[in-house]
């Protein structure tokens, strides 16, 4: 047992550590979170001041401005010190993971082919971006609902909504499982929401507009999703590569939030009224595949997002996911965010090759998504529609009087 756990969280940890070492540059993000730290440092205590830097709840800001105050003392450097939340967090991934498959809840392959993850090096331990720490919470909440520990799972799922906003998403889905009633989910709410509501009650009293501004205005980023492929799409026709702020994309923008929205609306009803049988774990991950096939604005480590969850039963589908997405964020971090994979930009035909991985990996992984997509909700279909001939078939089944 010791072994199955060990073995998975060591070579996790072996391949994040020489990624993290490789990578000891201030690029993209890391640069966004050094300017943030120097600011909670230097400036003010609220991040939300900042213009254009801090699109996340509190908790992160004080990861940022601990990295620079040991980074300030000569205990390591800025961006390997920012990376080591994140590090542990894919550490204590692989090991929930190897928990919940000696549990019987997950495939014996979850944990270790989470460790090998691309798409997790990448977007973690390269990148710099801490999307594992809400998800780390997220499967924990999964896994706390699992054992029925309802308020341990929605104060699981209220730490992974303060650090990044994301998990709200699966919220009615967790807080209705196993046939809850209204007053049970309403209680799992209320634990899930008010201590991130509390975390900003202090940075909307001292600055309401710049709270608004950093955090809530926030739309995404043209990278990935469909309007990344129409973005690679009209370069590849024009030569001339769009802008990627939200602020250029008003009508995507408009049309992703609608039909999301839409679309997220639809799969609840379905899940309440029993049409698709999901439990929370199935359900949560067609909600983040929903996103990621429908919502157009989407940055790169917006590709994470279904991983954990996907591995638990892991296929053909969440293996094509890996592929594609390894693809895409390869070629967008050489072309699109220099010094994040390598020192240098590349030129010349590297330079091409690099842009057509990107075009070619974000069209694949919305396309992967899409059919992930699909087959989790004909599973789900599929269930509810053996549930509802069963619940037919049970009385007849019965002696008669």
């Amino acid at each position: 047992m010791r072994r199955a756990l060990l073995g998975p969280v060591l070579l996790a940890l072996a391949l994040r550590l020489v990624a993290v070492l490789a990578t000891d540059r201030v690029a993209a993000d890391v640069e966004r979170y050094e300017r943030v730290a120097r600011h909670l440092l230097d400036v003010s205590w609220n991040p939300y001041e900042t213009q254009r830097l801090y699109p996340y709840p509190p908790p992160w800001a004080a990861a940022e401005a601990s990295a620079e105050w040991l980074a300030r003392r000569g205990i390591g450097t800025f961006p390997v010190n920012v990376k080591l939340p994140v590090l542990a967090a894919d550490l204590l991934l692989v090991a929930l993971l190897a928990a919940a498959a000696r549990a019987g809840r997950a495939s014996p392959l979850a944990p270790w082919l989470y460790a090998v993850h691309p798409v997790s090096l990448l977007v973690g331990s390269v990148h710099g971006q801490f999307d594992a720490v809400p998800l780390l919470f997220l499967l924990l909440a999964v896994e706390a609902l699992a054992r029925e520990r309802r308020d341990a799972s929605a104060l699981a799922l209220s730490a992974a909504i303060a650090t990044k906003s994301f998990p709200v998403l699966v919220l009615p889905f967790l807080a209705f499982e196993g046939r809850a009633t209204w007053r049970s989910a309403a209680r799992y709410a209320t634990l899930a929401l008010v201590p991130g509501v509390l975390l900003l009650l202090p940075f909307a009293v001292a600055d309401w507009n710049a709270l608004r501004r950093e955090l809530l205005a926030y739309g995404g980023i043209a990278d990935f999703g469909w309007t990344g492929v129409l973005r690679g799409a009209r370069w590849l026709a024009t030569g001339a590569l769009p802008r990627s702020e939200a602020r250029f994309w008003p009508v995507a923008s408009l049309v992703s939030k609608a039909v999301f929205l839409g679309a997220w609306a639809a799969l609840l009803l379905a899940v309440k009224t029993g049409r698709l049988r999901l439990g929370a774990g199935r359900a949560s991950l067609a909600t983040l595949l929903a996103f990621s096939s429908l919502y157009g604005l989407q940055s790169a480590q917006y590709l994470l997002w279904v991983v954990p969850l996907g591995l638990v039963r892991p296929g053909r589908l969440s293996a094509l996911h890996a592929a594609a997405a390894t693809a895409g964020l390869v070629g967008f971090y050489l072309f699109l965010a220099p010094g994040v994979l390598v020192p240098a930009p590349l030129e010349g035909g590297a330079a091409a090759w690099a842009r057509c991985f990107w075009i070619f990996g974000a069209a694949a992984t919305l396309a992967a998504s899409v059919a992930w997509l699909a087959a989790v909700l004909r599973e789900g279909r599929d269930d509810g529609l053996r549930a509802a001939t069963d619940a037919i078939a049970r009385p007849s089944s019965s002696p008669s009087r």
